[in-house]
């Protein structure tokens, strides 16, 4: 699950003939390509997502071990929460790969120097701690839950297509500049009136040389 998302954000930002997004007039590895390209990985990362937090909770019972679980003194609360909070973990180690992509990719000696700004740590635990992790928290409780409630993979996977298609739809209702409030609060990828906000707290969000 790794391997291709590191490989196609490395190829992103090391090929020109592969892109995430429109960065615009930016260097390679600003905030503002960092963000966007999480934001667009973790979109189509749902499926991935899903299979992570939704498998620890129907595995048990499809391999019988939920009912020795029970017999045990853990009590439901904490089994869910150690469930959810391994299955967050798992699924943060793969986000983390973005960045790290980005990372190595930047450092490449046949990359243009004008495409590519300095290194700032500062810039990559930004992205990957306050954009990624806290939409990476929204869908996999929702996920985490439907999964819990409906003990059925097929299930939490309707779930995930239904929640991809009435993102890109309401995407699309939103575009008016009338509604950029509600499009920024409605966002949980930041990909785009909710991306311009989150990358105007992050010094030179934007920038052409740095």
């Amino acid at each position: 699950m790794r391997a291709p998302r590191f490989l196609f954000t490395f190829g992103s930002v090391t090929v020109d003939e592969i892109q995430i997004g429109s960065r615009g007039n930016v260097n390679v590895n600003s905030p503002y390509a960092m963000l966007q390209t999480l934001g667009i990985m973790s979109l189509f990362s749902i499926f991935v997502i899903v299979a992570i937090v939704a498998n620890v909770v129907i595995r048990d019972d499809e391999t019988g071990f939920a009912p020795i679980i029970r017999t045990t003194p853990v009590s439901k609360f904490s089994y869910l929460v150690g469930r959810f909070a391994g299955a967050s973990a798992a699924a943060l180690g793969i986000l983390a790969m973005i960045p790290l992509a980005i990372a190595i990719g930047s450092q490449m000696p046949w990359l243009d120097p004008e495409k590519v700004g300095p290194f700032r740590i500062g810039d990559y635990l930004y992205a990957l701690f306050a954009f990624g992790l806290p939409t990476l928290l929204i869908i996999a409780a929702g996920y985490f839950a439907l999964a819990t409630a409906t003990r059925s993979m097929q299930s939490t996977y309707v779930g995930a297509a239904a929640t991809l298609i009435g993102y890109l739809v309401m995407r699309g209702a939103l575009r008016d500049p009338a509604f950029d409030t509600v499009s920024a609060l409605t966002d949980p990828f930041g990909l785009t009136r909710g991306l311009g906000s989150v990358t105007r707290a992050v010094p030179m969000g934007r920038p052409t040389n740095g």
